[in-house]
């Protein structure tokens, strides 16, 4: 970015506060966290912008357990990464690199019951003594991760290695892509997104079977998010939760990702 292009965009911001959206209606713009927020959700689209490689697929994991383990959740953000690079980029070849970044969250804290402290209480109703949980305590929610993914060249798919082809007979129960998958945009996507569900499920054992453990979403199909649209939207909700440094150790995977390093 040259200097004279990087100046007016500090102009912009301090004129607008963003770049990439209209926040002139923000209840909180003026808010120190809200500030905090919209610069890293900005230096990240600028980031993706300037790369090459902007997000065209978001995949959401929830663990099927309460997994509390932050160093287990990188390890498996590691383990996913080897999948989709085995699969689509076997040879490591630069024309199919694939990007794919990883943004852990946690669900929101709920109330438990410490069952170590239940007492026998009578039940004045039923003349029966009870379980009684007489302490409660707020324990943090379990992690989930959004994986980031740039879009997938076309020659992949139409093209395919062993592995892929393979791939494509188990999904379709055929030994190539239907025809009606390959007319338009839509389908393209379709079969690219159906790929990454089942590389990601088949080989990745701590994904759960059910639909709710996985969920993948295209850019082209995703609306907007806080005023951001398209793939901006996807960047602006894995980052919603950036306000500060701290949160941003825990949220952004940085030995898993290449966005910021590269």
């Amino acid at each position: 970015m040259t200097k004279t292009k990087e100046q007016y965009r500090k102009w912009v911001r301090s004129r607008h506060g963003t770049i990439h959206k209209d926040n002139s209606t923000d209840k909180h713009q003026g808010k120190k966290w809200r500030i905090n927020q919209s610069h890293i959700i900005e230096t990240f689209i600028e980031e993706y912008a300037a790369s090459g490689y902007e997000p065209a697929y978001m995949i959401t994991r929830n663990y099927y357990y309460d997994q509390q383990n932050l160093h287990v959740v990188r390890e498996n953000n590691k383990r996913m990464n080897n999948v989709l690079d085995d699969i689509l980029n076997p040879r490591g070849i630069n024309e199919y690199y694939i990007m794919h970044d990883h943004f852990i969250e946690r669900h929101k804290p709920k109330l438990v019951r410490k069952a170590e402290d239940k007492r026998p209480v009578l039940n004045t109703i039923t003349q029966e003594y009870e379980l009684d949980y007489s302490k409660v305590e707020i324990r943090q929610g379990g992690f989930h991760v959004h994986t980031l993914v740039s879009e997938i060249k076309d020659d992949v798919i139409l093209k395919p290695n062993r592995k892929i082809e393979k791939a494509i007979e188990r999904i379709y129960g055929v030994d190539q892509i239907p025809c009606s998958l390959l007319q338009d945009e839509w389908g393209m996507t379709k079969v690219k997104t159906d790929l990454l569900n089942h590389a990601i499920r088949d080989r990745c054992d701590f994904i759960g079977n059910s639909i709710d453990s996985m969920d993948i979403k295209a850019a082209s199909e995703y609306a907007a998010y806080d005023g951001y649209k398209g793939w901006k939207g996807m960047v602006a909700y894995v980052c919603k939760k950036m306000y500060n440094v701290d949160n941003m150790v825990e949220i952004y995977d940085h030995d898993n990702n290449t966005i910021l390093s590269s």
